[in-house]
């Protein structure tokens, strides 16, 4: 499959890299003209394990590319990866400013298409997310949704450190979505890797990943606090 992948930070290159090993070609869009330079001189935009040779050997064989130019990059594939930050506001809320801009690139770059495309969301998002990008993509492409596009929320579960494994080792794969052949499109990337692949709707798909870090955080908020009792008590906490 032909993929473009917005965003080339964390999730944008570890996927770039993996999607191109598992057999399809990929074209990276970002605003950053040195991590798009970086891809297109076969280097990785993140120090992980095992993504700087991936990108490398994938680079070499011509799976491998970026751009600036979000039109270039749709023009060329099937399905856009959307994975952008959602970084926190000073109220802690996410800021989905960087996605709503993508969206609306992607459905000016759909104007002149004619096939096709979905779009997937891989990054942190709240209920009502996916919803508010189909509507941007409907706005500025002029065309409608589920008939000339769809939105999709397919969220990563990577680790700092393990992104690689975690990659081609998943617990799950999450696909929400309001339309089926959509949602089986984003289903065959995944297809080859272990792990269950739960299609469910697009709201319940959005929550869980952001239950999912709360939860993570919450466990670490319980074992300091476990920590700091033991140490009160000059108890080995790590036995504990």
């Amino acid at each position: 499959m032909n993929i473009s992948i917005f965003g080339l930070g964390y999730v944008g290159c570890v996927s770039i890299g993996c999607l191109a090993k598992n057999g399809h070609k990929v074209i990276g869009v970002d605003v950053n003209q040195q991590k798009v330079d970086l891809i297109n001189s076969g280097k990785p935009t993140i120090i992980e394990k095992d993504i700087d040779k991936i990108v490398k050997e994938q680079h070499a064989a011509g799976n491998i590319s970026a751009t600036t130019i979000a039109s270039e990059a749709v023009a060329q594939t099937e399905t856009s990866i959307i994975a952008v930050g959602t970084p926190s506001t000073p109220q802690g809320h996410l800021d989905l400013k960087y996605i709503f801009k993508v969206a609306e690139n992607i459905g000016n770059a759909l104007k002149n298409k004619e096939t096709f495309h979905v779009v997937a969301i891989r990054s942190t998002v709240l209920p009502g997310t996916c919803d508010k990008v189909a509507e941007i993509i409907a706005q500025a492409s002029g065309k409608q949704r589920n008939e000339a596009f769809a939105v999709v929320d397919n969220p990563e579960f990577l680790r700092e450190g393990s992104a690689v494994a975690d990659y081609y080792n998943p617990p799950l794969t999450l696909i929400g979505s309001d339309n089926l052949q959509a949602a089986n499109i984003i289903a065959d990337l995944y297809r080859q890797l272990p792990g269950e692949i739960i299609i469910t709707n697009l709201r319940v798909a959005e929550i869980m990943k952001y239950v999912n870090n709360t939860y993570h955080a919450l466990k670490i908020s319980f074992a300091n606090e476990v920590g700091n009792v033991c140490s009160e008590l000059g108890i080995d906490s790590h036995k504990v």
